[in-house]
């Protein structure tokens, strides 16, 4: 345990060191010294060290000298007395005596004082708290494991249930798949009929149930359907009583403090729907006119400057608008529109930060990366410009997002890292095995995991020549990583 331990902590410092700047070794982290306002490191075990040198503190090999307590290496193993069971002195006693003597010169803030200030000591180096983060987190390592997709036909959309052991998929139409985080499988639970186009999907806060929503029809007298999923049962069945008859429904989300919303969307207007954090739907249904044919597609919770719950509704099937929602427990909601064409592209995708303060939409025309923070949206021209993409998704704990689309497009943003020289690409590699997906595919949904950072890509082609589909399990291998992962 004490190995896995200092070897996560060892690998988040050394991916993130070689970025920060310094003036005095102090600056600097376990194994490591500032030369040139840089920290750097020659060693972090002595068995990096030529024969004859140790790895001291500031991870510059050594030579061993004779008041050293540390036998040199290649000599005979000795036993050392910590007050228990003698200790092999190979490896072991070079390391527990980095860890249970020189942990204290060398790892100031570490386990002396506690595994806990030990341990921040790793995440302020580059790993985040999944429950508040502190900083900008570390560049994130990706590394991606394709998952057989079974019978799944260009997959839309995918969600996890709140306790992380598995995730619902939903295909293009009619079929929907569970995949397994233990099994490492996909498999199909439900079917809505092939007349029914999936566009959504979200569990309740407590995960006692996940929201489907399908649209049946054809333009312009497409219409909104609901189906349940059943944790306890695994089964789905539809709300017929909560069908529209006015519209599409396009999106479903909940809020942090359990406040739950359903976007429809008309030729020339946009309802909203208030649901409870059972899923139940409550109060009366408020409006808005738009423009025809703008299309409003997802909505994300915020915080207005006043710290309250608003919505921010994005637009962008014919022309741009972003709309903001206020005094949304009221019976009257205010509606205001903030931004529309000229000023952004066509947004058809926003995540909304977990925490409520800030949120990503993606303009599917310009590929431009719009940030909503501090009250006030940072968008236009100047916008980071990420090639491909046209969705986005945040991690359960706010600290990275996604933005996905075309060809397996993927760039990690870090919160709050808004500047394009921070925003890196982690795409997806689609053309070889085991994906072997055509030139046509799109990364269409990402679904971070709850409480680490691994999750579910997925996506596929649906075009005339045909449909493909792939599942991909992801992890950030220098993040928060989950217990029973892939």
């Amino acid at each position: 345990m004490r190995r896995s331990v200092v070897a996560l902590l060892v690998g988040a410092l050394s991916s993130s060191c070689a970025n920060v700047e310094c003036s005095f070794n102090s600056d600097c982290d376990y194994n490591a010294r500032c030369e040139m306002n840089r920290c750097v490191r020659d060693c972090v075990l002595d068995r990096d060290c030529a024969e004859g040198a140790i790895c001291n503190p500031n991870g510059l090999c050594a030579k061993l000298t004779p008041s050293s307590d540390r036998p040199a290496p290649g000599d005979t193993p000795v036993s050392v007395d910590h007050g228990g069971p003698p200790v092999d002195a190979g490896f072991d006693a070079g390391f527990d005596a980095g860890f249970d003597a020189g942990f204290d010169a060398g790892f100031d803030a570490g386990f002396d004082a506690g595994f806990d200030a030990g341990f921040d000591v790793g995440l302020d180096a580059g790993l985040v708290d999944a429950g508040s983060p502190t900083g900008p987190v570390a560049i994130g390592v990706y590394e991606y494991a394709g998952v057989r997709p079974e019978g799944l036909v260009s997959p839309v959309a995918a969600a996890w249930h709140p306790g992380g052991g598995y995730a619902l998929i939903l295909s293009a139409s009619n079929t929907v798949f569970r995949y397994d985080a233990t099994a490492r499988t996909v498999t199909q639970v439900g079917a809505a009929g092939s007349s029914v186009s999936w566009r959504a999907v979200a569990f309740t806060p407590g995960g006692a149930r996940a929201l489907l929503l399908g649209n049946t029809g054809a333009s312009p007298n497409t219409r909104g359907r609901i189906f349940v999923w059943d944790h306890a049962s695994s089964l789905l069945a539809e709300r017929t009583a909560e069908a529209s008859s006015t519209g599409t429904y396009e999106a479903i989300r909940w809020s942090a403090e359990g406040r739950g919303v359903l976007l429809g969307s008309g030729a020339n207007s946009i309802t909203l729907w208030r649901y409870d954090a059972e899923g139940t739907r409550t109060g009366t249904p408020s409006g808005y006119g738009i423009v025809p044919r703008t299309g409003c597609n997802d909505v994300a919770w915020v915080r207005d400057g006043f710290g309250d719950p608003a919505l921010m509704v994005v637009c962008g099937t014919s022309t741009a608008q972003v709309l903001s929602v206020t005094a949304v427990d009221s019976a009257t909601p205010r509606y205001m529109s903030l931004l529309s064409a000229g000023v952004i592209g066509n947004v058809h995708r926003i995540a909304g930060r977990p925490q409520g303060d800030g949120a990503l939409a993606i303009g599917s025309s310009s590929n431009r990366l719009y940030r909503y923070h501090s009250n006030v949206w940072a968008a236009g021209f100047s916008s980071p410009f990420l090639p491909g993409a046209f969705g986005v998704a945040f991690s359960s704990d706010g600290a990275r997002a996604l933005a996905f689309g075309g060809n397996g497009r993927a760039h990690e943003y870090r919160h709050d890292l808004y500047a394009i020289g921070d925003i890196t690409d982690v795409s997806l590699a689609l053309t070889g095995m085991p994906f072997t997906q055509p030139a046509s595919a799109e990364l269409r949904d990402v679904a971070w995991r709850p409480g680490c950072h691994e999750g579910l890509a997925v996506g596929g082609s649906n075009t005339l020549s045909g449909t493909t589909a792939f599942v991909a399990y992801f992890q950030v291998l220098n993040g928060v990583r989950c217990d029973n992962g892939m």
